[in-house]
């Protein structure tokens, strides 16, 4: 993951069991829409209606992830297919490395503006970061691994040796 023009962490997925409601769910409309063709009296229309925004809204984030990249200059916090938030070393006030980290604590699963101005990537539970900027914002994201959180931990050290970083 680290060398000396960056690093980034390996992608974050939803959990399968979120990713197979997202993905059948729509179905769920598609089902009655035969039923509303064939009976005479029947308006398929406002069923299909409600099957292709279900299907825009839903199947692209079966397909959510999110990551970290690093360059020289700071980190880019991305979660796939709706934002992108950079941090500069240098707005950073503090650090929080956690060891496990419960979507529930963010107010669940995705992504999710929690208290204490917090922007979380929390697509399931496991080890985490939590970065607060000078300007008080937070941002939280949940890691693949253990060993992914120390190699990132390691590398923020050096990148910003002035900040110490709480460990949970």
């Amino acid at each position: 993951m680290s060398d000396k023009s960056g690093w980034r962490t390996r992608r974050v997925h939803l959990t399968v069991w979120v990713r197979a409601t997202l993905l059948l769910a729509p179905l769920i409309a598609a089902v009655f829409i035969p039923g509303e063709f064939a009976d005479p009296e029947g308006n398929p229309w406002p069923l299909i209606i409600v099957f292709v925004l279900m299907v825009i809204c839903m199947w692209p984030l079966a397909f959510a992830s999110h990551w970290i990249e690093s360059d020289a200059g700071g980190l880019t916090l991305k979660y796939w297919p709706l934002v992108s938030r950079r941090i500069e070393y240098q707005a950073l006030a503090s650090v929080d490395f956690r060891q496990s980290a419960s979507p529930w604590e963010f107010s669940g699963i995705g992504l999710r503006i929690a208290s204490g101005r917090v922007l979380a990537f929390v697509n399931r539970r496991g080890p985490g970061i939590g970065l607060r900027v000078k300007d008080g914002r937070g941002y939280f994201v949940i890691l693949a691994d253990v060993v992914e959180l120390t190699a990132v931990q390691d590398d923020l050290a050096r990148a910003r040796p002035d900040l110490t970083p709480r460990a949970g």
